[in-house]
């Protein structure tokens, strides 16, 4: 469905309007239902270029519907049966109920970004754009899932293992999928890969020229592999402060503090220990601070970042439990 229909029109649904049978007869060019609280469905057999249902109540889409773009974007879809055509675009972002695609789902660009439900993808997909992030209980990809050269986003789908055996992206995101610890030969990445909390601990050979990120940082492969290379002067030295901040969290707030002779700003001692306020100033951005705790049950040492405002332990340690008046901040315990 790559054209308009010749007699198309438009229609906007008030909230508390639906679209009944006979309206959805002709074809529509776009329909807008933003927010539309009495909607559960759409007619059976609706054609419309562009349905856009952002934050809708619409909870289930069948019934042989034809659209090129889809927008669902926030709302309360849980299901989109199979016989509903979509050829350009889904967008279905933080749509915490969705759990079933149709079967055929040739769409070029598929954003399902933050749908937590969704378990499984439909066989057959050949997106260009693909954006999983944040799928959480999505636990594999089809074996078949044929990418066309755009971007695949998987970022923080901790529960994918593997990627694709075949296909090719400009763009890969994997940052937080702990478990992806190889890319194969067969899949290909023509721009970049963020490969920041993945399982990767290097870039094969077929993957040489490709750029590095961590979590959207442009880095090197030392940074992104092998952070104990880093010095503490390289990292002082690094005019750029996106890029300075990984180089700190990949060496290690502990390590840096130490090496770097932090100046202590305040100490005390709580029932986890001794409790160290330390501040190590930085050319072109805010000093790094950080807290140093004692866990009272693991007797586990921590480094904790806070704001370059903080100037006690206490206060510090109140900022991280999420209380901006220190004053507020009095466990009778601390685990």
């Amino acid at each position: 469905m790559s054209r308009r229909p010749p007699s198309a029109t438009r229609r906007v649904l008030r909230p508390n309007e639906t679209l009944g049978p006979l309206e959805a007869a002709a074809p529509l060019d776009r329909l807008d239902m933003p927010r539309n609280e009495a909607a559960r469905t759409l007619p059976d057999g609706l054609v419309c270029h562009r349905i856009l249902a952002p934050e809708s109540r619409i909870e289930e889409i069948g019934g042989a519907l034809r659209c090129r773009e889809m927008v669902l974007d926030g709302g309360a879809i849980a299901r989109i049966a199979d016989g509903v055509r979509i050829d350009y675009r889904l967008s279905a972002r933080g749509c915490h109920r969705l759990t079933a695609l149709p079967a055929d789902l040739r769409a070029g660009i598929v954003d399902l970004r933050d749908c937590l439900a969704l378990e499984r993808l439909p066989p057959g997909l050949s997106p260009a754009f693909l954006d999983l992030a944040g799928c959480t209980a999505l636990a594999r990809l089809p074996g078949d899932l044929a990418l066309r050269g755009g971007r695949l986003d998987l970022r923080d789908c901790a529960l994918i293992d593997a990627l694709p055996e075949r296909g090719t992206v400009a763009q890969l995101d994997i940052a937080g999928c702990g478990r992806i610890d190889r890319v194969p030969e067969g899949f290909r990445v023509t721009s970049w890969i963020d490969v920041a909390g993945s399982g990767l601990t290097a870039l094969p050979a077929h993957l040489d020229g490709v750029g590095l990120r961590w979590r959207g940082v442009p880095v090197d492969a030392r940074i992104a592999f092998r952070p104990h290379e880093l010095g503490i002067g390289e990292i002082l030295a690094e005019r750029n402060a996106e890029r300075r901040r990984v180089m700190l969290e990949r060496f290690g707030f502990e390590a840096f503090m130490a090496a770097a002779a932090a100046e202590e700003l305040d100490a005390d001692h709580d029932p986890g220990g001794e409790r160290r306020l330390l501040r190590v100033t930085l050319e072109n951005d805010e000093p790094l601070v950080c807290v140093s705790v004692g866990c009272p049950s693991t007797e586990r040492r921590y480094f904790l970042r806070v704001p370059p405002t903080m100037t006690t332990c206490h206060q510090a340690v109140a900022w991280t439990a999420g209380f901006d008046d220190p004053a507020d901040y009095a466990p009778l315990v601390e685990t």
